[in-house]
């Protein structure tokens, strides 16, 4: 090691402010600098050849653009004399900065401070205590904010960014409001997943409909998992899911779920908190290997149950053999759960259809539908409806303007998002058009049902057409019991007999 000693330095002046050292420090980093040029001039202690500032930084890391300019200069010989207001400054971790103390001493620089505590020509032996002390300064503040944020996210407020959804409001601190334009996307993301689809399909559908995510660019699955998850949306302050290593370091690491900090309904749900349970049941029981689809969904899914145990059935394909259901609890654990309870989906969407061709048949539901037939009140209803989703259309083209002006997305995305916002708004308008010129009044209701049969029989039974007739579908093995604890289908004793003799699928329509 040498340190150079002369009458005439080649000067350097590092100042640090953070809001760590409020209670100790009250200049500004303006203060400290004017401070530290006047003690060089007024002791002669050489010509000031830099200015090196990191103003807002915290002393724990040695990660700032300061310290890193200050480096270069050191290695460069432009100085060999560092005056700074206090040991502090320079860092309130001990370890690191009795390292940097020992760079800054074998490459020749003298490092002197203004309060008089420290001079490396002759305080090296001391130093040690003087820096424990600083980091034991910040590690106390570090505990002194962790228990104030804390106290904060106990009462329910939310401390850091809103999230997706959501606002800040100007009138109650930390307190949540809802953002109307982005409540609407959200909203669209649990209908869409309580339907069936999966996270991918359901960025791949948002980023067509040019929505903008909450990064303000494209939607991804990883985006639309943590929306489904979060109890945010149905009011619940959620904070504490992460923390900082150390005070001595910028990582953090997720805690376990035990560990967050939930408060419930403190401020005004987006999504009804029955939905969302419903919405993390569905989440729950999806199997892992049979979750994802990509926007095609298996006629019966999330409608078919195992009459042994009651789970739902998940759909199975298997090489040469048609498409089918089986028992989740079976395909999970095996025989020692339940049995398979197979049942293939093609014949069971044939009796599906021959039922609603009865249904259509039925001379009742033909007078329902002749007395319900509102013609232009339809027709107004349905414009009405189309016309509300352009406007929305037109406010998503506002923000992404307004977005585009304060430069927070790019000219390339804001000309993408708003080219497929205005087809979108084109299509809407043709539709309008369409509805305008078509008569809704229908004279021939015979005709009109006998269409929908044969629509029926043409394309078969989709999910959503079954999501909409039925309530559920349960399938008995032969031998089984039927069970009054799993179910109440208002069945016979002789229909029960009949299960446990041969089997059977019930199904409970809607209607």
């Amino acid at each position: 090691m040498r340190t150079i000693i002369c009458d005439f330095y080649k000067a350097a002046i590092y100042v640090r402010e953070s809001r760590d050292d409020k209670e100790e420090n009250y200049e500004t980093i303006e203060t400290q600098r004017d401070l530290l040029i006047k003690y060089v001039k007024t002791n002669n202690l050489g010509e000031i050849k830099r200015i090196y500032i990191d103003d807002n930084v915290s002393g724990a890391g040695f990660e700032r653009d300061g310290i890193e300019a200050l480096k270069e200069d050191v290695l460069n010989k432009s100085i060999n004399l560092l005056v700074i207001k206090d040991l502090s400054r320079l860092g309130r971790n001990n370890a690191k900065t009795l390292l940097f103390l020992d760079f800054l001493e074998e490459n020749g620089v003298r490092v002197k401070t203004f309060d008089g505590r420290y001079d490396s020509l002759k305080d090296n032996e001391t130093v040690g205590i003087e820096t424990w002390y600083n980091e034991r300064y910040i590690q106390d503040i570090s505990r002194k904010i962790r228990a104030s944020l804390r106290f904060k996210i106990e009462r329910g407020e939310y401390v850091g960014k809103a999230p997706y959804g959501y606002e800040k409001s100007l009138s109650e601190k930390n307190k949540l409001i809802v953002k109307k334009d982005e409540a609407m996307v959200v909203r669209k993301i649990y209908s869409l997943y309580g339907e069936g689809y999966g996270y991918s399909y359901i960025a791949d559908f948002l980023n067509k409909e040019g929505y903008l995510s909450p990064s303000r660019g494209l939607w991804n699955p990883a985006t639309v998992r943590r929306i489904i998850c979060s109890s945010v949306y149905a009011g619940d302050t959620v904070q504490g899911v992460s923390e900082k290593v150390s005070f001595k370091s910028k990582k953090t690491r997720r805690l376990p779920e035990d560990k967050w900090i939930i408060t419930k309904n403190t401020h005004e749900p987006i999504i009804e908190r029955e939905e969302y349970e419903k919405v993390q049941e569905i989440r729950r029981k999806k199997n892992k290997r049979l979750s994802s689809h990509k926007g095609k969904l298996h006629i019966f899914k999330g409608l078919l149950y195992c009459g042994g145990c009651g789970s739902l059935m998940y759909a199975r394909k298997r090489k040469e053999r048609p498409m089918g259901y089986i028992c989740s609890s079976y395909s999970k654990h095996g025989k020692s759960s339940c049995t398979s309870h197979h049942i293939c989906e093609r014949d069971l969407a044939e009796i599906v259809l021959n039922d609603l061709i009865k249904f259509f048949r039925n001379k009742d539901v033909i007078k329902i539908i002749s007395r319900e037939n509102g013609g232009n009140n339809k027709k107004d209803a349905l414009i009405d409806t189309i016309k509300k989703q352009i406007e929305c259309k037109k406010k998503q083209q506002e923000i992404i303007y307004q977005d585009r002006l304060e430069s927070k997305i790019s000219e390339e995305l804001f000309l993408r998002i708003n080219k497929k916002i205005e087809k979108n708004i084109l299509v809407l308008k043709k539709e309008v058009e369409s509805i305008e010129k078509r008569n809704f009044e229908i004279k021939d209701i015979n005709g009109f049902l006998e269409s929908i049969k044969n629509n029926l029989c043409k394309i078969g039974i989709t999910h959503k057409i079954a999501k909409l007739i039925i309530k559920k579908i349960v399938v008995f093995e032969k031998g089984e019991e039927y069970s009054e604890k799993l179910w109440n289908l208002n069945i016979s004793d002789e229909e029960k007999r009949d299960i446990k003799e041969n089997g059977a699928v019930i199904i409970e329509y809607a209607f």
